[in-house]
């Protein structure tokens, strides 16, 4: 009874395992999908070709075409390097491959050069959020500047909690010497998450900071923008002078 529940148990889990990849021949050429995703959430895919006991391995340019996608096609060429040197393999400035492999170690570089294309467009998604974040903030950083004035606004300062001490960005002090925070925060989960942590530590000083969110769009953030709301005013980047002066002496 055991050997066969094992056995069946074992079909399954080579049904499943096959389930995950997928070849489909074309000519001289069989492109191979895998479980391995792209940020979009697209399945990775490489072609191979084969000349006799040897096999040319690309992902024709897939990684490129996912980060352009995103805006980020700026950042990719390096990060395509930096990813093709990791996992040895080439980069022809578009296309992550492995040249001439052997058929006994394709299964090695199919997956190499899969997890090169994937890390390469992450890693230059990544980087393109990274500066876009940069300029914003930068952005933030002169509009509180103009409502604020010069001398009351600091880029970064280091603010107390109950329990730790925050390094805060644009951070202004009122006539009255109480604080104002405004944090850019973006949509990506991380970002919302670290703000939630040092907002509801600082808000646990008592009347001692104002702490606003700053967003480009309070609708596009969704449902993660009530998390903020809990410890923090929401605002807009693009919102009037009048509204930031208002959030500031808000309780």
């Amino acid at each position: 009874m055991t050997l066969i529940l094992e056995r069946a148990i074992m079909e399954r889990i080579e049904e499943a395992a096959a389930g995950l990849i997928s070849v489909r021949a074309d000519g001289d050429r069989a492109r191979i999908s895998l479980p391995l995703l792209y940020p979009s959430g697209s399945g990775s895919a490489v072609e191979v070709m084969v000349n006799g006991e040897n096999c040319f391995v690309s992902d024709f340019g897939f990684g490129a075409l996912e980060a352009e996608m995103y805006g980020a096609d700026s950042f990719y060429e390096s990060n395509a390097k930096k990813a093709a040197d990791r996992f040895g393999v080439g980069f022809d400035g578009l296309s992550i491959f492995k040249t001439w492999t052997s058929l006994g170690r394709l299964d090695a570089a199919v997956v190499a050069v899969a997890n090169a294309s994937v890390q390469a467009a992450s890693g230059a998604i990544m980087s393109a959020s990274e500066e876009k974040e940069r300029r914003d903030n930068a952005a933030l950083y002169e509009r509180v500047r103009e409502f604020f004035g010069d001398r009351a606004v600091s880029k970064r300062e280091e603010l107390g909690g109950r329990d730790a001490k925050w390094q805060a960005q644009n951070v202004v002090t009122l006539p009255s010497h109480r604080k104002a925070v405004f944090e850019l925060v973006n949509a990506h989960p991380n970002s919302i998450a670290s703000k939630y942590i040092m907002f509801a530590d600082l808000s646990r000083v008592e009347d001692a900071y104002s702490l606003n969110s700053v967003v480009k769009s309070i609708p596009r953030i969704g449902n993660k923008g009530a998390m903020l709301a809990d410890v923090s005013h929401l605002i807009e980047l693009d919102s009037p002078k009048e509204t930031y002066l208002r959030f500031a002496e808000a309780a």
